[in-house]
């Protein structure tokens, strides 16, 4: 009477006695291209001025009255970077009128106003959309920005730190 394995019928042939039959193939797998991404997208902001034409802003939270329409830029990120990437915005520049801004200063979120911004990313490497103000001063003629049409920008990038 023969005896019934109790391997299952899958697994019988990891027992038995096998002889190779031709020669081994290598199996191969290609390459694997890995490198760093961001992606960022914007949306852009609006300018206004103090009505005694000191302090070009798109902060609403400013004091005092402003003509315009002050609005902040928004800035997210998607990356395959973790929390040691970052954005940074660098200092912004204010084009356009006859003066020149003395002070220019960028805030990212909730963060304070400096020359520049830096926020890190989250652990899964993204930014959720973030506001984005400058601000521009000048000691310049009598301390007030000369009438004109200004325009205000500021680079933002991404880092793998």
């Amino acid at each position: 009477m023969a005896v019934a394995s109790t391997l299952p019928l899958a697994e019988a042939w990891r027992s038995a006695p096998a002889a190779q039959v031709g020669a081994s193939q290598s199996v191969n797998f290609g390459q694997a291209l890995i490198s760093s991404s961001c992606t960022l997208s914007s949306s852009d902001g609006s300018i206004g001025v103090r009505t005694n034409r000191s302090l070009i802003t798109s902060d609403s939270g400013e004091t005092g009255n402003f003509n315009g329409n002050l609005a902040a830029a928004t800035i997210a990120a998607v990356s395959n970077l973790t929390s040691n990437g970052f954005i940074r915005v660098d200092n912004p520049t204010l084009t356009g009128g006859s003066t020149q801004a003395t002070t220019s200063q960028v805030r990212m979120g909730t963060g304070s106003w400096d020359t520049s911004a830096q926020v890190n990313l989250d652990n899964d490497g993204t930014l959720a959309t973030t506001p984005l103000h400058v601000r521009f001063s000048t000691t310049n003629d009598n301390n007030r920005f000369a009438n004109g049409t200004y325009s205000a920008s500021a680079t933002v990038s991404c880092y793998d730190g």
